[in-house]
């Protein structure tokens, strides 16, 4: 599958997670993504031949999931959950997933969240996360976004402390080009979203889920030449190479348990 048509940070992320879980295991593994959303993340997942399941608060969202991955429910290689996460009673996944999910979380419910993650997931399996990071960058997004904070480093050393996981591996993504694109991805959310800010912060987070802004979560088919990853590929190379940087805007992290 080729990765196109979604924002150049979206799409480095993904080019990211494919090498890394190709790298991890070359065998099929159960996955459950919480959060979910339009279901493009889990799109890439399934692509690769692994299997799992979608949880997601917005019901719009999960509507778009189901067509985006209709051809791997019909198989029952993949199933989309309309719920809140701590209600979901499955088991026994070899991996979770959660990408901008746990900034929107304060303290107790983060809490919650890592202890419910380690349960469904197997002994030797793992959680894998994608946060925004750089406090410095707080902006816009994060306001109508709900989210509580942007992590850094050391803040993943923190959770992985506070619940006795090990760091298999934590890295900045997105440099430079998310960082370039940062004011005019401001300028566009602020234009067109900025009176969710008056919304009360659940709400917001939901929201967050189906986002449709032009030139930010949504594009032409027509960019599709510029926006994919056979172009976008040397700067996937050059976010490898800065991914110690505390400038980055994304965080990518694996926790495994002891």
């Amino acid at each position: 599958m080729i990765i196109k048509g979604h924002a150049p940070g979206t799409i480095l992320q993904f080019l990211f997670i494919r090498e890394r879980l190709r790298r991890k295991s070359k065998k099929p593994m159960k996955f459950i993504e919480v959060g979910s959303g339009k279901g493009f993340l889990s799109h890439l997942l399934l692509s690769e031949g692994h299997a799992g399941v979608g949880v997601d608060l917005n019901q719009s969202a999960c509507a778009i999931n189901q067509e985006v991955n209709e051809q791997h429910i019909v198989k029952g290689e993949y199933e989309i959950i309309n719920s809140d996460f701590n209600l979901i009673d499955k088991t026994e996944f070899d991996f979770l997933i959660s990408s901008m999910v746990i900034e929107h979380l304060n303290e107790y419910d983060l809490d919650q969240f890592i202890k419910k993650a380690k349960n469904i997931v197997k002994k030797d399996g793992f959680l894998i996360f994608l946060v925004p990071s750089n406090m410095m960058a707080w902006g816009i997004e994060d306001e109508i976004a709900g989210h509580v904070k942007r992590y850094s480093f050391r803040d993943i050393e923190s959770l992985a402390n506070d619940h006795q996981m090990k760091i298999e591996i934590k890295v900045g993504l997105n440099y430079p080009i998310s960082n370039w694109l940062l004011n005019i991805s401001n300028y566009i959310i602020n234009k067109h979203e900025g009176h969710l800010i008056s919304e009360s912060e659940k709400i917001r987070t939901i929201y967050t889920g189906n986002r449709n802004v032009m030139y930010k979560t949504v594009f032409p088919k027509y960019l599709n030449i510029v926006l994919n990853e056979i172009l976008l590929l040397p700067f996937h190379f050059i976010q490898k190479a800065f991914r110690n940087s505390e400038k980055c805007l994304v965080m990518y992290f694996e926790f495994t348990f002891d």
